[in-house]
């Protein structure tokens, strides 16, 4: 996806109509002063001032400035430049850094799934004996917490939770007509899915191109297609390697979770194999789709006071369907990408960014973060974000209840040195197959199988088989959220 495809959906998904404003002239509301965030403060006094120089996609970064100011005027330390980049150049930026080691950059904002890889080419400062010395304690809902870690140790004060809970068109779900309509047909009740193949079922029934309403409303284009099949594979009970390190991607789980993302095409627009969120996000927000998994902070593009939608109150909120192909009910949502801010072991000043970062994750600053009626831009992470009144009413009662549910069971991308490469094969032979170019599980599993074999050669078995353990822990501790 370009940068220029990204930063529309990220306009879209924000709900914003006009370009981001440079961060000088944004801010959210004032910072709250309590004993974790006095904690923090302590701790940075401590250090000295400092002027900080982050790398920050703009669309995150207007929602930090008033925080910003209020560290400064309490510590002497304050992010005083920001250099605007889109998330997908950061990554190649930071690798840049650890090349140079040039210190000039403190904190990059970044994909959490780069962690692995930031590591192994020595570019970032862990984050645990800071936390420790503040008295710092960082909290996530269920095991999310691992996201921001790396062979047991914190490398990322996250910002963004960004897990995909499951959408339904209410309006119709809840229609007396249309649930007889359904029984009639099915000779069953229409209930909440709970298996991706309830799920299709119902979709197939409300799936109405003639009305501009399609069953389904995920993404099949290329630079998304894999966050999609990682949580069939994960409900099916797949994992994508053994603990050898050798991929797992030509098993009947495999083809399992490629048979059911691919079975989507049916229910879809019969041009989303090339969109995107710039074309899904409207269609979402629109209502002109029954059915979906997508990021949550699309639940505050809808629901938020501000948002002005005309299909708020049109939609249910909750879990993610579940596979029993395993032989036991599995329910997994993904979370992709999930961004946090990751401190230079190389810079001058590291000691005061962590001070910083952690400041802007303490509960109540990131509820303003998370919370804000218009910048819907990061989504909720923290267990107290889900009862925050301020966040509660951005996102609804049952929005912020499903954003907690599929969190408790959520799931990453492979999490290994070596991500992006990983990644783009996936990505590349679902888009292949997807457009007809390639046909059968078996032979687009065989591909993926193969070119997954030499990325490991390439990154190194010792080095996966080290990582492999740490990954499959943060893998959820539940089946389903009680």
């Amino acid at each position: 996806m370009s940068e220029k495809q990204i930063k529309r959906r990220s306009l879209l998904k924000a709900g914003l109509a006009t370009a981001v404003a440079g961060p000088a002239v944004l801010g959210g509301g004032k910072a709250h002063a309590g004993p974790e965030e006095d904690a923090v403060v302590k701790a940075g006094k401590s250090l000295g001032g400092a002027k900080l120089n982050g790398m920050m996609w703009g669309l995150y970064w207007r929602n930090y400035p008033d925080l910003n100011r209020e560290f400064n005027k309490a510590t002497g330390i304050s992010m005083d430049k920001v250099s605007d980049v889109p998330n997908l150049q950061i990554p190649q930026r930071a690798m840049a850094e650890a090349i140079t080691r040039s210190g000039k950059f403190d904190i990059f904002h970044v994909e959490s799934m780069m962690i692995p890889s930031l590591v192994a080419a020595g570019m970032l400062e862990p984050l645990d004996d800071y936390m420790k010395a503040a008295g710092f304690d960082l909290k996530m809902v269920g095991n999310f917490e691992t996201f921001m870690t790396y062979q047991g140790k914190t490398y990322a004060m996250p910002t963004d939770g960004n897990v995909c809970p499951q959408f339904i068109r209410k309006d119709l779900f809840d229609n007396p007509d249309e649930r007889k309509a359904f029984a009639d047909k099915h000779g069953k009740p229409l209930k909440w899915p709970v298996t991706w193949e309830d799920e299709l079922e119902m979709m197939k029934f409300f799936h109405r191109p003639d009305k501009e309403l399609y069953g389904f409303g995920g993404l099949r284009d290329k630079a998304n297609s894999s966050f999609w099949y990682w949580m069939y594979l994960y409900s099916a009970g797949g994992f994508p390697f053994d603990d050898d390190a050798n991929p797992t991607l030509n098993t009947p789980a495999a083809e399992y979770a490629f048979d059911t993302w691919l079975a989507r095409k049916q229910v879809s627009h019969p041009e989303a194999g090339a969109w995107g969120s710039p074309q899904m996000i409207p269609r979402i927000r629109n209502g002109k789709i029954f059915s979906c998994q997508y990021w949550d902070g699309i639940i505050a593009a809808i629901e938020s006071p501000t948002a002005g939608t005309k299909t708020r109150g049109m939609w249910r909120y909750g879990l993610v369907p579940g596979s029993k192909f395993s032989g036991k009910l599995l329910h997994r949502a993904f979370s992709a990408p999930v961004m946090g801010m990751v401190v230079n072991r190389h810079s001058p000043r590291k000691k005061q960014a962590v001070a910083w970062a952690m400041y802007m994750s303490t509960y109540k600053n990131s509820a303003e973060v998370v919370g804000h009626p218009k910048f819907t831009f990061h989504d909720p992470w923290h267990p107290k974000h889900m009862t925050d009144p301020q966040v509660v009413k951005v996102y609804t009662k049952e929005g912020i209840k499903s954003v907690e549910d599929n969190l408790l069971v959520t799931c990453p991308p492979p999490y290994v040195t070596g991500y992006q490469e990983f990644k783009e094969v996936v990505d590349r032979n679902l888009s292949e197959a997807y457009a007809g170019r390639k046909k059968g599980a078996k032979k687009v599993m065989g591909d993926i199988q193969s070119e997954w074999a030499k990325i490991v050669r390439k990154v190194g078995k010792r080095k996966l088989k080290r990582e492999i353990p740490f990954y499959k822990a943060m893998m959820p501790k539940m089946d389903k959220p009680m």
